[in-house]
Order: C-alpha cells, then sequence, then structure tokens
C-alpha cells in the first residue's frame, strides 16, 4: 500500500514546513528580513549625518557669544578676527588687584595670561567638523562660552612672588622715644603675608572679567606690642619720667639736679614680654649728668708719681677721691622716674675713686739711680744765666715712662718773653744772630749728652754747623722753634727721671749746666770712644757793615766720628756709629 505525504493547503509538504523536533524559533528566512532593516536605518542615518554636516557648514552657530563677544554666523577665519579685534584690549589690559586695602595692577602678559583666539573659537563650534556633537550644536544655534586662556605657569608664579615682595610686611610693635623731652609714639602696624597660591588662582580667574580691584588672600598677623599697650607705658612711665627734675644728694659733697632732657637722653623702651620695658642706660645717664655732678665737690683721685726732693727721686704716694659711679646714679634716680613731688628727691651712695697710678706702681719704675750724667759749661753773660736756667727749670723734674719719648721742644715750648727768655746769640746762616732764646742749645745739647751715657734711644738730635770748643765734637744738639728739636726714647724697661740745674755765672766764674737721668741701669756702662776728626777745611775773611754785625773768629771746619759703646759684664754688646761734618767759621770783621 502507497502512503502519500500530507500537503498543505498551500500544496507544500507539510514536513517542509515543520520545525524539527527539539529546536524554537522563527523560520531560518527571518535573518535577511532583519539585516535589511538596519542596513536600511544605517543608510538613513548617514544620509542624514550627511546633511547635517552639510548643513553645518564652516560657519559658528548663529547663537554662538565668546566671552560676551557675538560671533554667531561668522566663518572661523572672520571670528578669529573679531574676537582679536574685541577682545584684545580686554586682554591687554591691566588687572587691578588689592591687598589689605592696597591696590596695584597686573599686567597680563607679564603674568603670562594670554588668549587662543583660534581654540576659542574651535571651542564655540566654528570651523568644519566630522564630531556629531559640534554638528548638532551649530544646527541648534550654539550657546555662550568663553575664551580658551593660555596661562605659563612660571610667568604667574613670578609676577605673584613679586606682589608678595611688594606687600608682604612683618608686623611691627608700637614704640616710644623721646623728642628732646617730648614722648613720640610710633604706632603698631599689622604684618601681611600674601597666599601666593590662592592668589594665582584669582588672578588668573580674573583676567578677562570686570574692571575692579581684586582683593587678594593675605594672612594678617597682629603685632605683639598693640597701640594701646604702648599708651599705658607712655602714661605710667613715659610722660611722668620727664615731668620734672630729680634732686639727688651726694652726701657731705652737696647736691646736684637731673634735668628731665638728661632722663630723656638715657631712657629708652624695648620689647619685653609683651610690652615697652623702661631701659635707663647707666653710663649714658651719668654722661648727661657730668655738667651737674661738677657742682658738687668730689674729690678727685691723684696719681702716684716720682719727683725731685732735695736733689733725689722720691715716689709720692698716690691719693685715693671720691666718685660717683654710673650705676650708683642709676640706682638711686631709677626708682624716683615715675614719682612726683618729695619723691623725686633721692640720695646717691658715693664710692671711693682709686687712682689709675698707684703707689705701687711708680715703685716699680725704679727710679734709684742716675744712669747719665753730663755738665756743660758757659762763658758769663747775663742772657746765658736767664735762657739756660729757664730751659733748666722747665726740663727738670721730666718724668718718662717705658716707652715715652722726650722732645725739648714739647717741653720747652716757645722761646717768648711771656716764657721766660731773651734775646741771645744763636747760629744762622753761619753767623752769629741775636734771638730769643739764645744759648737753649746748649741746654740741649748737655740733655743730648746724659741721655747718651744713660744709654736711651736716639731719635733726633742735630750738632751745630759750626763747631764750638766748649762741646764735645759730634755731640752736640741745636735746637729752634718749632722744627730743630731734641728727641730720644726710654725704651728700658723702668722710669726716667730727668733732672737740670745750672749753676749761674758770674763776673768772675763760668756757669754750668748739668742734667742727670735717674733710672735703673739696663747696661753697666755706655761709653763714646775718641772723636776722630778729617778732612779740614779753612773759611774766608769777610767784612760786614751791616747795623747787626758780630765780629767771628775763624775756626776750621771738618768731619768727625765716633762710637757709642753699650757694656755688659765688661763685654761690649751693642755699637752705635756717629759722624757730622762742621763747616768752617769765616773771619768777619765789623766795619
Amino acid at each position: 500500500m502507497t502512503t502519500q505525504t500530507p500537503r498543505s493547503e498551500f500544496g507544500a509538504d507539510e514536513t517542509a514546513i515543520r520545525v524539527p523536533e527539539g529546536r524554537s524559533g522563527p523560520p531560518r528566512r527571518i535573518a535577511p528580513v532583519v539585516l535589511a532593516v538596519i542596513g536600511t536605518l544605517v543608510v538613513l542615518a548617514a544620509g542624514m549625518y550627511l546633511i547635517g554636516y552639510l548643513m553645518a557648514g564652516d560657519k559658528l552657530p548663529k547663537n554662538a557669544q565668546i566671552s560676551g563677544i557675538a560671533v554667531g554666523g561668522l566663518s572661523r577665519a572672520a571670528a578669529i578676527d573679531v574676537l582679536s579685534t574685541e577682545l584684545g584690549p580686554r586682554a591687554a589690559a591691566p588687572i587691578a588687584v588689592a591687598v589689605d586695602g592696597q591696590g596695584t595692577e597686573v599686567d597680563p602678559a607679564t603674568a603670562g595670561l594670554t588668549i587662543d583666539y583660534a581654540a576659542s573659537v574651535g571651542a564655540a563650534g566654528g570651523g568644519r567638523s566630522f564630531d556629531p556633537r559640534q554638528i548638532i550644536r551649530v544646527l541648534a544655534g550654539g550657546t555662550a562660552t568663553t575664551a580658551v586662556v593660555v596661562v605659563d605657569r612660571a610667568k604667574l608664579d613670578t609676577a605673584v612672588q613679586g606682589l608678595a615682595a611688594e606687600f608682604d610686611r612683618p608686623p611691627a610693635d608700637a614704640a616710644l622715644a623721646y623728642a628732646g623731652t617730648k614722648v613720640k609714639q610710633t604706632p603698631a602696624q599689622v604684618g601681611i603675608t600674601v597666599q601666593q597660591r590662592p592668589a594665582a588662582t584669582l588672578i588668573e580667574e580674573s583676567f578677562l572679567g570686570p574692571a575692579k580691584a581684586v582683593p587678594l588672600p593675605a594672612d594678617i598677623v597682629q603685632p605683639e606690642i598693640t597701640g594701646e599697650e604702648a599708651d599705658q607705658v607712655a602714661g605710667n612711665v613715659a610722660k611722668p619720667a620727664v615731668s620734672a627734675p630729680i634732686k639727688v644728694k651726694a652726701g657731705s659733697a652737696g647736691s646736684f639736679r637731673i634735668s628731665p632732657a638728661m632722663i630723656a637722653g638715657a631712657l629708652t623702651f624695648a620689647p619685653e614680654n609683651g610690652t615697652l620695658a623702661p631701659d635707663l642706660d647707666a653710663a649714658k645717664l651719668r654722661k648727661n649728668a657730668d655738667p651737674a655732678v661738677e657742682t658738687v665737690e668730689l674729690a678727685k683721685p691723684r696719681n702716684a708719681t716720682v719727683r725731685l726732693v732735695d736733689g733725689k727721686p722720691k715716689v709720692i704716694a698716690s691719693v685715693t677721691g671720691t666718685d660717683l659711679t654710673a650705676e650708683a646714679l642709676k640706682k638711686a634716680v631709677e626708682p624716683a622716674l615715675t614719682e612726683t613731688g618729695s619723691g623725686r628727691t633721692v640720695t646717691v651712695q658715693l664710692s671711693g675713686a682709686k687712682a689709675k697710678f698707684s703707689t705701687g706702681d711708680a715703685k716699680k719704675l725704679g727710679v734709684k739711680q742716675v744712669t747719665g750724667e753730663f755738665t756743660t759749661y758757659f762763658p758769663y753773660l747775663p742772657y746765658r744765666n736767664i735762657n739756660i736756667g729757664r730751659a733748666a727749670e722747665l726740663i727738670n723734674g721730666t718724668l718718662l715712662m717705658p716707652g715715652d719719648t722726650f722732645s725739648l721742644n714739647g717741653i720747652v715750648g716757645e722761646r717768648t718773653k711771656a716764657n721766660g727768655f731773651t734775646e741771645g746769640f744763636i747760629i744762622k746762616g753761619g753767623k752769629f744772630k741775636k734771638e730769643l732764646g739764645g744759648g737753649v742749645s746748649q741746654s740741649a745739647t748737655t740733655t743730648f749728652n746724659a741721655m747718651f751715657f744713660a744709654g736711651l734711644k736716639d731719635i733726633q738730635h742735630q750738632p751745630h754747623t759750626l763747631f764750638i770748643d766748649r762741646y764735645p765734637a759730634g755731640r752736640e744738639a741745636t735746637v729752634a722753634w718749632p722744627s730743630l728739636d731734641l728727641k730720644f726714647a726710654n725704651d728700658t724697661d723702668y722710669g726716667v727721671l730727668v733732672q737740670a740745674y745750672i749753676v749761674k755765672g758770674t763776673p768772675s766764674r763760668r756757669g754750668s749746666i748739668t742734667v742727670k737721668m735717674w733710672s735703673t741701669k739696663t747696661y753697666d756702662k755706655v761709653t763714646a770712644t775718641t772723636p776722630v776728626r778729617s778732612n779740614f777745611t779753612t773759611g774766608k775773611s769777610i767784612k760786614d757793615d751791616s747795623s747787626d754785625c758780630e765780629p767771628m773768629t775763624p775756626v776750621r771746619g771738618f768731619t768727625v766720628r765716633y762710637q757709642r759703646l753699650f757694656y755688659r759684664n765688661d763685654n761690649i754688646v751693642k755699637r752705635e756709629s756717629f759722624s757730622w761734618r762742621y763747616a768752617p767759621t769765616d773771619r768777619v770783621r765789623c766795619v
């Protein structure tokens, strides 16, 4: 029997459209349909995108604004041109800033702030773009945007650092001082520190903003000492201190007054523990008070010394005086600064004032024996007794400390009548002339020789130009005021006391001058070698008809040489050579 496959009403076999057992879903011929639909949609979308791209073109959206500048509908190039023209002046304008109420300006270019015009137009929708968002923005009409700002961080930081250097300041305390006796107050000042990082952000944000000052953030530091604190110190101390004099009682020495000016010159106010502490300078107060202190009878100390008594050296003891020390005066005055009335009368404690050079110091000088002496003689003439005697009187008793220098001109002074001198003969220009002080060179010669044999250091001496036979050859010392001097130094460890005296000449007896050096011997002895003379010359014969002519006897000129020898333990330990050239003396006949 033959079996037939059932068919559908369409005539096909039923088995042709059956879903196999164990499977579900649409028939296989659904997939091509879906793909067809998707393809259609893609084509439609692409078409719409192309249409949108073409419609958007390269123009900006019609409603586009960049930092308030309308650029809608403009091409990219035109928008850039408009934007640079409109925003350029704003971008170049200084940015006004203020720190604690004090204003200044920041140059945008210096601070590294500029506008990227191309990027600004691009961000607003200008120019062709395949970005669908850009296309939609253009087609939708656009929105307001802000210009794209380019920031050079290094330049901006440098600009802010400059602002900090200009405005930063430490806090200043209130201060008090005296202008004369008036109290002058300096007000306190707060400290300011610019917060640089927040300030940089604010400056950047203010670029292209409204033309008004931008307050920059800053830390405010209060001073430690305020004006109120200074007011209090001024009222409690500064003003009362100079309100009236302070009377100071100095015991039996008397009393004196410290004036307000003396106080003001020594009183200052220094920061201390949050206030202004008064500081009375003891040394300044004592110095300011000197004129007042001199009005009371303070016994001055007297230094020890060595003097000639009955022709021999004697130590004269030091004497202690009374003194008003700076610290004692401050201690007495300071509590009375804020007092009034009788409270401004104080008592000061005087102290002993020791001599700077004590008796013990004088004894250590070792002035006890003659270490060098010399005597010269002179023919009698009244002026010689006067001038040589006056010079000896002034030289006598001179005490040279170790290291001191003897200067005959400095000790004897100018040879004037007021100084006790009279006219006498001197050698000037190779001739005898009369001048005040004639004969003083004999005092210098005698002193030089005493110094010579005492072994002291020769600094300056000059023999006569003409040889005078009553002096040792080459060992003279002529002097003239003020340039030609006799100088020697005490180069020993002991004091040197100079003794000088004369025996006056009379018509029947020569006069003499003796000079001694009292000290402690440094050398056992000091001697001079025998002078050696050479190179003799003779002068001329001159007739002089001048009114002041003085006749002269001819004396040959020559060169002399000798040595000074220093001995210790019979041995020569030091030598010094000397030489001098004498000019010949002319025969002068007065006609």
